[in-house]
């Protein structure tokens, strides 16, 4: 198993390189979640601040990666 480590500024910038290093598409993900569509859009596409920390982990298990926290 390879590791692979994401940075970013904003949640939904992470979720977005993720799905595409995945090749992963909104509806695949939803799926996965077991919401719509709609829903991911939403949530990806509401600006840098306001996506909630439960959604972002969420779509990030989804897509079978974990959350870390790391002092620079």
């Amino acid at each position: 198993m390879s590791q692979k480590e994401f940075k970013g500024t904003s949640a939904a910038d992470l979720v977005k390189e993720v799905m595409a290093e995945e090749k992963v598409n909104q509806t695949e993900l939803a799926e996965r979640m077991g919401c719509v569509r709609q829903n991911i859009s939403q949530a990806l596409n509401r600006g840098i601040t306001n996506m909630r920390f439960d959604t972002f982990e969420k779509m990030v298990e989804a897509l079978e990666y974990e959350v870390i926290v790391r002092k620079k």
